[in-house]
């Protein structure tokens, strides 16, 4: 099946809710197999120069991966010896110091949002934002600066994930040469946790402050600072100390780039 075969899907638009589309289509015009209904996201990927996984959690084994890996990530290995290997690959490669946090957030999900998830009475949901990582394939001369965003498509009862879709990119050209690194973690789409290189713990909350994403939502809706700050009943430069704090943590280069990661990561 053609990419050009599905229904064209907005640029932006939720892999989620992508998935939801193609598995919930009727059965004369249904991509028939998980292999199948993969692909198609991940030529939609390739159109916002990302690249996707689709992991079994309970076997684990990679389901899918997009053809651009190399691209991406930097990996000069088949394409067999990635799906085989990438989680050890991308452990190996990555910082000490973010490797050993994704090691560690395993222990935090258990102990933290697992019980949550487990009673909550809603539709189950695990989502979790990773900025900024930087692994260094063997054969790469640079580190790539790549944020994911790492989703839930099956989840059991006991609220642990099942499959998982990874999406990576390259945001290079979105932060600053000395920009940190941080983590924001969202579970039953309620509660969020977010995890910055600074303060190296989690914190309740998303990186942003409610009134930084109120702000950021308003840029968004295009309006200038001056209409802000009317909008907001605050003065002019309480609206650019919000600006600069929001670049200052996330490593944004500026507003647009801001936008932009807070957008890739649902923060906004």
């Amino acid at each position: 099946m053609n990419f050009s075969d599905k229904p064209s899907f907005p640029l932006h638009s939720d892999y989620l809710d992508l998935w939801k589309n193609i598995t919930d289509t009727p059965e004369e015009d249904k991509v028939h197999t998980y292999e199948e209904s993969s692909k198609v996201l991940g030529q939609y990927a390739a159109l916002n120069k990302q690249m996707i996984t689709i992991y079994n959690m309970k076997t684990q084994k990679v389901l899918y991966m997009s053809s651009n890996y190399h691209s991406v990530s930097g990996y000069t290995c088949t394409l067999e010896e990635y799906q085989k290997w990438s989680s050890f690959y991308f452990l190996r490669d990555l910082p000490l110091v973010q490797s050993w946090f994704i090691m560690q957030t395993t222990l935090w999900f258990k102990k933290v949002a697992q019980p949550r998830i487990r009673k909550f009475e809603g539709a189950k949901s695990i989502q979790l934002y990773l900025h900024n990582f930087s692994p260094r394939p063997p054969s790469a001369s640079k580190s790539y600066r790549l944020s994911m965003i790492v989703e839930a498509l099956e989840m059991a009862e006991n609220g642990s994930p099942v499959i998982f879709l990874i999406a990576k990119q390259d945001v290079d050209n979105l932060i600053k040469e000395e920009s940190p690194w941080w983590v924001e973690f969202c579970f039953n789409k309620q509660e969020r946790y977010h995890y910055h290189e600074e303060y190296r713990k989690f914190e309740k909350g998303s990186i942003l402050s409610d009134r930084e994403i109120e702000i950021l939502l308003l840029i968004k809706k295009g309006l200038e600072t001056k209409s802000i700050a009317e909008k907001l009943d605050l003065s002019t430069h309480t609206i650019d100390k919000h600006r600069k704090n929001m670049l200052e943590r996330t490593g944004a280069k500026d507003t647009t780039m801001l936008l932009q990661i807070c957008e890739m990561g649902k923060i906004v």
